[in-house]
């Protein structure tokens, strides 16, 4: 079944070119030319559209605005929205990625960039929508549990830990972003991806099976994640630990213009933005405190 995207600018010839050529890589497009048109799509089809891509500037509501409307609706806030603009200064690019943009491209788009955003938002909107699939269906599994130690290899297996832990939380949703820190934990320091090589993959949807591949070699194999949990009166706090070499977190910890055309990077600014990170020693280590509300301790 194809993927379906969402095509919203108000350059009719820009967006016949463009989901005359996305329809050639064999994508189901639907093209809107403002934001009303947007949203009655959304409506109607937000089920089956997987990506969004957005013009910034269109005449009756802008790119940025129809952004943010899109980011405060439940029903269709987890959908990547990538923008399309000639407005490359980096002042628009930040409201952009600060408004829930999950990339930014600057017209004239090149097509083999643009094809790999897409394959990535796709990905990343699969993990999301798995991980809330997950929290929807999963038990409070650690509901008396005060403190606890837990080792994981894959990605997969933090994944889950994560969901039991967000569990736990005021608001799971947000709090589930902490497996971007389990999962950067295997990735980087365990199986020692680079930055680089790391973006290489995704944009050749290759990731998974590379990491699997490290993750059977002997130097690999035996290396696993450590978490710490501690449920405190006042708040969560969950201590990750991995074996790797440590890196130079305190360029990921803000959205940096320098890494804004990324197809990824942007997990531990997302986390730092919800709740207390602090990065310990060398990087191999990072505490993450989220605060519980009165009320939901007394559930």
């Amino acid at each position: 079944m194809p993927h379906t995207l969402l095509l919203v600018d108000d350059d009719v010839t820009f967006t016949t070119v463009i989901k005359s050529s996305l329809e050639k890589e064999g994508y189901q497009v639907y093209s809107a030319h403002h934001a009303k048109e947007a949203m009655r799509y959304l409506d109607k089809h937000h089920r089956e559209i997987e990506v969004m891509l957005l013009d910034w500037s269109m005449p009756d509501v802008s790119g940025i605005e129809l952004l943010r409307q899109v980011k405060q609706d439940k029903t269709y806030e987890n959908i990547p929205v990538i923008i399309q603009t000639v407005l490359g200064n980096p002042e628009y690019i930040q409201q952009g990625l600060e408004a829930g943009a999950f990339f930014y491209l600057v017209k004239p788009v090149n097509k083999t960039l643009l094809i790999s955003t897409i394959r990535a938002a796709i990905v990343d909107l699969k993990r999301r929508r798995d991980l809330l699939s997950k929290l929807r269906e999963s038990e409070r599994a650690l509901r008396f549990m005060v403190e606890g130690v837990f080792h994981f290899q894959t990605v997969q297996q933090g994944d889950n830990l994560a969901v039991r832990i967000a569990n736990e939380c005021p608001n799971p949703q947000e709090a589930v972003y902490i497996s971007e820190l389990f999962a950067n934990a295997v990735e980087h320091g365990n199986v020692n991806l680079s930055y680089e090589e790391k973006s290489e993959l995704i944009s050749k949807n290759g990731l998974q099976a590379e990491v699997r591949r490290r993750l059977s070699l002997p130097e690999y194999r035996n290396k696993y994640v450590k978490v710490t949990f501690k449920k405190k009166p006042d708040l969560i706090s969950i201590l990750v630990e991995d074996m790797g070499n440590g890196f130079n977190f305190s360029k990921y910890l803000q959205f940096d213009d320098g890494r804004v055309f990324d197809n990824h990077g942007r997990g531990i600014a997302i986390l730092n933005a919800l709740f207390s990170i602090k990065y310990l020693g060398k990087g191999n280590k990072v505490l993450v405190e989220i605060p519980l509300k009165v009320s939901y301790r007394q559930n």
